[in-house]
């Protein structure tokens, strides 16, 4: 029998969004540079396809899910290695990605603040200030957070198109020209960058898939929600390449929010590169309050504690102390990448893979009717 962490349901259409946002997360600001700088003006190309093959990932996580019932990831993974081996696996998942990962989204805030915006701010200052934010949430619980989100979606939605028509007078299509330039092995390997950063990442919804009120339902919405964050993505990384070109995407640090500093109309209305700062706030914040809540409930799980809101405090002490210390700058971080692809494919795919053959093997359990059964002690 299992603890019940959280009796908190949400719906599938906010399970949507919340994909969807979690998608956008700190990819917004920087994928156009990640897929440029190989893909160069294909970058467009490797979107699709790095899009694609996420969607099937998405498509493999929810049937995992299905496989075992809709329950999370430490029960499967309990369900397929044994209690102990699979409550240390799960432990390991959680410190050693999950973790790892809301440390990087921490860390990412705090540079992006200290270096275009806030150059004069202690970074500290910044984590401390987002980390209570994010602490709030976590404890306010799923239910309560992901209503708040849904409030961000047309705000999102109006700045973006705000965006955009203020930069069509600027777009240049031979910016995108020509195609296949030099063939398809760079197309491919920014594909895999933007599969790893952000679709493998949805792996963490496991734990949130129980939580959906038609969970058996969850499939499209997974889908829904990965496509619309992808597919904005992709659309922004295009917008950027057709204004700046694919050189100039490629080399800077955060392109998105250096395309939003080109916008100049009669000299009147310019300096609008605060509404991608907000976009950018809004997303990635969902993303980091998604990560520590899966994180501080994975981890109350695994020691079968009866709540998980008493380790949100430690948690995030831990992060703190991590995000200060993990890497020394964003220079290092961005050398650090090709490293980083590897270690997450190894947790969000291999692993994943793995737990998937091994039930297999030992004939876990099918859901056959398609309905969700929810264990609980």
């Amino acid at each position: 029998m299992w603890i019940v962490l959280e009796k908190g349901k949400i719906s599938v259409r906010q399970f949507t969004i919340l994909v969807a946002l979690y998608t956008i997360g700190t990819a917004i600001l920087i994928i156009p540079s990640i897929l440029a700088a190989k893909a160069k003006q294909d970058a467009w190309i490797s979107g699709l396809l790095g899009l694609a093959i996420g969607v099937a990932m998405v498509i493999f996580y929810w049937k995992l899910s299905e496989r075992f019932q809709y329950v999370n990831l430490i029960e499967i993974l309990e369900k397929c290695f044994g209690k102990w081996i699979g409550k240390s696996v799960g432990f390991l998942f959680f410190v050693c990605y999950v973790l790892l990962l809301a440390t990087f989204v921490l860390r990412d805030i705090g540079d992006f603040m200290t270096t275009v915006m806030m150059v004069e701010t202690p970074i500290e200052a910044i984590h401390i200030i987002f980390l209570i934010i994010v602490l709030y949430g976590v404890k306010l619980g799923l239910e309560v957070f992901t209503r708040t989100m849904e409030l961000f979606i047309p705000w999102i939605v109006l700045l973006l198109v705000a965006l955009f028509l203020t930069l069509l007078p600027q777009i240049e299509v031979t910016n995108i020209l020509p195609v296949f330039e030099n063939g398809m092995k760079p197309i491919v390997q920014s594909s895999f960058s933007f599969l790893v950063f952000p679709f493998l990442e949805m792996v963490v919804f496991l734990m949130i898939i129980p939580y959906v009120n038609r969970p058996q339902d969850t499939k499209k919405a997974f889908m829904l929600g990965t496509i619309m964050g992808g597919g904005l993505l992709i659309f922004i990384s295009v917008l950027t390449i057709l204004v700046v070109g694919p050189t100039e995407t490629a080399r800077s640090i955060y392109p998105t929010y250096d395309l939003t500093k080109t916008i100049n109309i009669r000299e009147f209305f310019q300096r609008v590169e605060a509404l991608m700062a907000l976009i950018w706030f809004i997303t990635v914040f969902v993303k980091l309050l998604v990560l520590t809540y899966v994180s501080c409930l994975g981890i109350a799980q695994v020691f079968e504690l009866k709540e998980y809101r008493i380790i949100v405090l430690p948690i995030g002490l831990v992060l703190y102390v991590l995000s200060l210390s993990i890497f020394p700058s964003i220079s290092f971080l961005i050398e650090f990448t090709p490293v980083y692809d590897l270690y997450a494919f190894l947790w969000c795919a291999v692993f994943p893979f793995v737990v998937w053959l091994v039930s297999l093997v030992r004939g876990g359990e099918r859901n056959k009717s398609g309905t969700a059964r929810t264990e609980s002690g």
